[in-house]
This record gives structure tokens, C-alpha cells and sequence, in this order.
């Protein structure tokens, strides 16, 4: 073999690896963006189920400080009526003693 030729198979040798390199460059570029991808759907749906997770949280917590200030002012209104109730004997001879006098 000839200089020329081992020239020439070193050239092909050379130009085959370079396409095989960038089929190569090409198919992990394309597994790359692929697995961004995955990840990204994964981190949004994690991100949501949190969200949710907390929304829920939130809604509950709020109907439990609402349902603890209907009953405590239920039981303010109770009390004043019952105070009413009890002076309203008292108011009424007030009253009527005023009228009288």
C-alpha cells in the first residue's frame, strides 16, 4: 500500500468518525431534551399536587376559624339575650314606678 492510499483510508476513517460523532452529539442531544422534558412535566405535577395539598389546608383552616367564631358569637348573643331576659323585670318596674310617681 502506497502512501496515497493510506492517506485516502485515513480521510475516510476520519470522515466517518466525524458523522458517527455528530450522530452520536445528535441522539444524547435528543435524550437530553427528552429527559428535560420528563423532569419538567414532573416538577409541575409535583408543584401542583403541593399546591392543592395546601389549597385543601387553607379551605379547612378557614372553615374551621369560621365555624369557631359562628359558635362563639351564637353563644354572645345567647348571653345577652339571657341578660335581657333577666333585666327586662327590672327595666319594666323602672318604668312603671317612674310613671306612677
Amino acid at each position: 500500500m502506497d502512501t496515497i492510499e493510506k492517506i485516502r483510508e485515513a480521510e475516510l476513517a476520519s470522515d466517518s468518525a466525524e458523522k458517527n460523532a455528530v450522530v452520536e452529539a445528535d441522539r444524547i442531544m435528543a435524550e437530553a431534551e427528552d429527559a428535560a422534558a420528563a423532569l419538567k412535566t414532573d416538577l409541575t405535577k409535583e408543584a401542583k399536587a403541593k399546591a392543592d395539598g395546601l389549597l385543601k389546608d387553607a379551605s379547612a383552616k378557614s372553615e374551621s376559624i369560621l365555624s369557631e367564631a359562628e359558635e362563639a358569637a351564637k353563644t354572645e348573643v345567647s348571653a345577652l339575650r339571657a341578660s335581657v331576659e333577666a333585666n327586662k323585670e327590672g327595666a319594666i318596674k323602672l318604668i312603671l314606678d317612674d310613671l306612677t310617681a
